[in-house]
């Protein structure tokens, strides 16, 4: 059985000497990745390609020679080379040298599940999806909660770009390669109680952290879209999932597009995507 990154799944409660797995940490972190579902574990192994990227992240900048790529990823020289040329295929600036090995560019901008999770605490990986293309991460969000398995409150959705992305009202919602563009699952229950709105919650944790980043002064409008001056840098739709019934909300769906070229100034600090996002998820997470 595999998963959406076709990667096999394999999924168990406990160990065979019946340790939680949530116990076994020695496990993770050496090419699996645990998935937390409410009432169950979920190992994903990683694939190879992104052992290489998350080992030439961790050293950006710097050489990783072939061999240790290799030993780490468990796997051939020549695998680690056809790995290197996929990733070039997919825009990434890695340098090659002979006797010195691979170099991610420090320059490299490309989301990638690999470059948030190395950012994140442990738990905190568990509930990142990221996907290279969606209509909408907020749709994508409503199809994992309507398809009936168990969504974890904190699951994040990322998309590189969308291609039918929407805001408030129904508009069209911008969403072009080079912006961020995520969309956070959260339960009523597990968040603390508090009278302020969810999307007033969310638009401050989100404006707290871009203004850190950037070091700049951003406007919260009406809409809780934040601006940068005349420009909308950031865009925020929270919707809600309510029981017919009672009329109360079983589950929200923030839905967060950010475009961080209209942040970076000539002079200002130029904050990668990975670490950004994952800054965001820290704080709406933690």
């Amino acid at each position: 059985m595999t998963n959406q990154w076709g990667s096999p799944l394999y999924t168990f409660d406990y160990d065979v000497f019946g340790t939680p797995l949530q116990d076994r940490p020695e496990l993770f972190g050496h090419g699996f990745t645990l998935h937390v579902f409410r009432n169950s574990c979920t190992i994903r192994q990683m694939t190879t390609k992104e052992k290489v990227i998350t080992a030439l992240e961790k050293e950006k900048g710097s050489f990783v020679s072939g061999e240790a790529l290799a030993a780490e990823c468990g796997v051939s020289r020549n695998a680690i080379w056809k790995c290197v040329t996929e990733l070039r295929g997919s825009g990434y600036p890695i340098r090659s040298l002979t006797k010195r090995g691979y170099m991610l560019e420090n320059e490299s901008d490309i989301i990638s599940r690999a470059g948030i999770c190395m950012r994140l605490p442990a738990d905190q990986t568990d509930r990142l999806l990221v996907y290279e293309e969606l209509d909408s991460t907020n749709k994508e969000a409503k199809r994992l909660l309507l398809a009936g398995g168990p969504v974890p409150h904190g699951t994040v959705i990322v998309a590189k770009r969308q291609t039918a992305g929407t805001g408030h009202g129904g508009k069209r919602f911008a969403s072009p390669d080079g912006g961020i563009y995520l969309s956070l699952i959260l339960y009523p229950e597990e968040l603390p109680a508090s009278g302020t709105p969810v999307t007033e919650t969310i638009s401050a944790a989100v404006r707290s952290v871009l203004e850190r980043a950037f070091a700049v002064r951003l406007e919260r409008m009406a809409d809780s879209s934040l601006c940068l001056g005349q420009d909308k840098v950031c865009g925020i739709l929270t919707e809600g999932l309510a029981d017919l019934e009672t009329g109360s909300y079983s589950c929200y769906i923030a839905g967060i597009g950010i475009w961080p070229r209209k942040l970076r100034g000539q002079e200002g600090p130029s904050v990668p995507k990975n670490e950004l996002i994952a800054m965001l998820l820290a704080a709406l997470q933690g």
